[in-house]
C-alpha cells in the first residue's frame, strides 16, 4: 500500500504504484485471478522461449532488461500490416454495422468509446460518462455491453439518455472496432487500454482518452499519455465526474493539444511500420526465434538419441 515511486526495477524507469498493474496493487492475493496469475509467473520461468506482442524501440530498456534473464523476443504488432482492409470477421459475437452512420459523419468529429470485452464499470462511473458526453455536443459510437455494469442490470444508462442524443450518438452491444477505427470519420478513442485495442488504435492514427479499469491498462495508460504522449487521461483522480469527462472530450477532439496528438501517433505508427518490414526489428527478431529454436529443437533431439544410446548399451 505504498505511495512512494518504485525506481530499483532493472529496465522500467521510476513508476507510480497507481501505474502498476491492478494485481499489484491489490492487498488480497488469495482470489482465484492471483492465482492464475501468479502460476503463469512461475510457468514463464521454465519456457525455453518468449515472444511478446509489442515492438522493440517502444519499450527498448525493459525488453533489454528481460533478454538478460530470458530468451525473449518482441515480435510485434501481431496483426498483418493490411489488416486494415481485411473482411475477416475476428469475433464470435454479433456485429453492427455502423459504416452507414459514420459516413453521414464530418471527418474526424465522431468519438469511439470501447470497453473491451471483459471489464466491468462501476454504475456511477458510466452514469457520468454518459452525461460527459451529454454536455461535450460530440457525436459519438458507444460500444455498451449489455453485462458492462452487471448481468443484472442489461440498460444501465441514465434514464432519457437515448433520447437526449438522439442521432448525434449510435448505442450498440458490438462492432467491428477495425472497421470503426479504420473510418475517417473517427476523431478519437476513449479506451479501456487494453492492449491490442492500443496498437489497433496506432495503426489507425486515433488518439485516445484512456480510462483503464483491470490487469495491465494502468501501466499502458501511463505508456500512451506519460511516455509517448498520444492521448489523455480521462479522470485525473477519482471519483470521476461529468464536467472533467466533457472537458477531456472536447481537448482531444477539436482543443488545441488535438494536433499535437495526430501528430505524435503518426510517429508512433511509423515505428510500428518500420519494425514489421523485412529488415525492421520485429521481422528480424522472429527470424532469429526461429534459428534459435531450430537449434534448440536438434540439441534436445541429439540428447535424446544420446540417451536412447546409453539406455540400450546398458540394457545389452
Amino acid at each position: 500500500m505504498r505511495e512512494d515511486p518504485i525506481d530499483y526495477i532493472p529496465g522500467v524507469q521510476s513508476i507510480d504504484p497507481k501505474d502498476m498493474m491492478s494485481y499489484l496493487q491489490e492487498s488480497d492475493t488469495s482470489t482465484v485471478c492471483h492465482q492464475i496469475i501468479f502460476s503463469a509467473f512461475k510457468d514463464v520461468k521454465a519456457a525455453d522461449f518468449v515472444l511478446c506482442n509489442t515492438i522493440q524501440e517502444l519499450e527498448p530498456n525493459t525488453i533489454s532488461a528481460l533478454q538478460t534473464k530470458m530468451p525473449f523476443f518482441a515480435i510485434g504488432p501481431i496483426f498483418p500490416s493490411e489488416f486494415t482492409k481485411s473482411i475477416v470477421a475476428t469475433s464470435l459475437w454479433s456485429e453492427s454495422d455502423c459504416t452507414q452512420w459514420l459516413n453521414s459523419r464530418p471527418h474526424g468529429a465522431v468519438l469511439y468509446l470501447s470497453f473491451g470485452s471483459y471489464a466491468h464499470v462501476t454504475k456511477n462511473d458510466l452514469t457520468e460518462i454518459a452525461n460527459g458526453l451529454l454536455l461535450s455536443k460530440v457525436s459519438f459510437i458507444w460500444v455498451l455491453r449489455p453485462d458492462i455494469v452487471s448481468s443484472d442490470d442489461v440498460d444501465p444508462l441514465p434514464d432519457g439518455f437515448k433520447e437526449e442524443v438522439g442521432d448525434r450518438a449510435m448505442i450498440i452491444p458490438w462492432c467491428s472496432q477495425k472497421q470503426v477505427l479504420t473510418h475517417p470519420s473517427i476523431g478519437g478513442f476513449l479506451t479501456h487500454c487494453g492492449w491490442n485495442s492500443v496498437l489497433e488504435s496506432i495503426w489507425c492514427e486515433v488518439p485516445l482518452l484512456c480510462f483503464p479499469l483491470l490487469t495491465d491498462q494502468f501501466t499502458n495508460r501511463r505508456l500512451m499519455v506519460d511516455d509517448w504522449k498520444i492521448g489523455l487521461n480521462l479522470c485525473e483522480r477519482k471519483p470521476i465526474k461529468a464536467a472533467e469527462v466533457s472537458d477531456k472530450i472536447n481537448r482531444l477532439m477539436s482543443g488545441k493539444s488535438t494536433d499535437e496528438f495526430r501528430n505524435q501517433i503518426k510517429m508512433v505508427k511509423k515505428t510500428l511500420e518500420t519494425a514489421s518490414t523485412a529488415n525492421g526489428s520485429s521481422e528480424k527478431n522472429m527470424d532469429q526465434f526461429i534459428a534459435d529454436l531450430k537449434v534448440s529443437i536438434q540439441k534436445k533431439s541429439g540428447a535424446n538419441t544420446q540417451t536412447q544410446t546409453q539406455c540400450l548399451s546398458n540394457g545389452a
